[in-house]
């Protein structure tokens, strides 16, 4: 058995070995927030955190919901839950005005083509992701979708659990997928789930944090992967 392709492997070895491809949702797919800004929701996310106690400043000032979902479970279950069922609804309300990622369809299009399952295994929720991949026309041409169904944070990335449920869901081994992710998160949890990691550099800056972080290829554009999907058809051995 073999591990993950070594930090800095070229793309051609991880498609090569890529029998099951998956994907992050906001950054790969969509952006998510490109309508309504991440920013806006970490503010809607705040006011129900009330009154408990002063908020930390990285807390008080973040735009990023999820950090503001993953303090609210600090302080209770309770409040996790009701932070998280709102961020699912903000998400879902987003879904209208998301902009779909340059050439994922070609990359979808190029798995299937290529004798390749794809999946998305995502922080985001299931029902968003869901209401995503219909309204775009690519819910019946995406194999298996894992994503936030709970209030614990812990579950999401960097933790291996989504990417280790998609792995066994399709009766895969680890060493025959690769997950496309935009954040760091993605690369620590690809790495922590022994699958091939694939760092989308898609602003100023990630190139040189996926390096760090290890990512076995990065690409800055869609269209890349998809010419090394089209090249290479998936061994049905792995």
């Amino acid at each position: 058995m073999t591990g993950p392709t070594p930090p800095g492997s070229d793309l051609d070895a991880i498609v090569s070995r890529t029998r099951h491809l998956l994907l992050d949702f906001d950054g790969p797919i969509c952006s998510i927030f490109a309508g309504l800004p991440a920013a806006t929701v970490a503010d809607r996310l705040r006011k129900l955190l009330g009154d408990h106690a002063q908020l930390p400043g990285q807390i008080a000032c973040t735009a990023d919901p999820f950090e503001v979902f993953a303090y609210a479970a600090t302080v209770s279950e309770n409040l996790a839950a009701r932070v998280e069922a709102e961020m699912t609804d903000q998400e879902l309300a987003a879904v209208p005005t998301a902009a779909p990622t340059p050439y994922v369809h070609e990359v979808v299009t190029a798995c299937q083509n290529s004798g390749r399952s794809i999946a998305v295994v995502s922080n985001n929720s299931v029902r968003t992701v869901h209401a995503y991949l219909a309204r775009h026309g690519l819910d019946d041409r995406i194999s298996l979708v894992i994503a936030r169904t709970n209030h614990n944070p812990a579950l999401l990335k960097p933790s291996p659990h989504l990417i280790t449920q998609a792995v066994d869901a399709l009766a895969a081994e680890p060493e025959g997928c690769a997950l496309v992710g935009d954040s760091m998160t993605d690369i620590q949890a690809a790495r922590l789930a022994r699958v091939h990691s694939i760092g989308y550099a898609n602003e100023p800056g990630k190139r040189e944090h996926f390096t760090e972080a290890g990512a076995g290829a990065i690409i800055s554009s869609l269209a890349d992967l998809a010419l090394r999907l089209r090249a290479r058809v998936a061994n049905p051995e792995l």
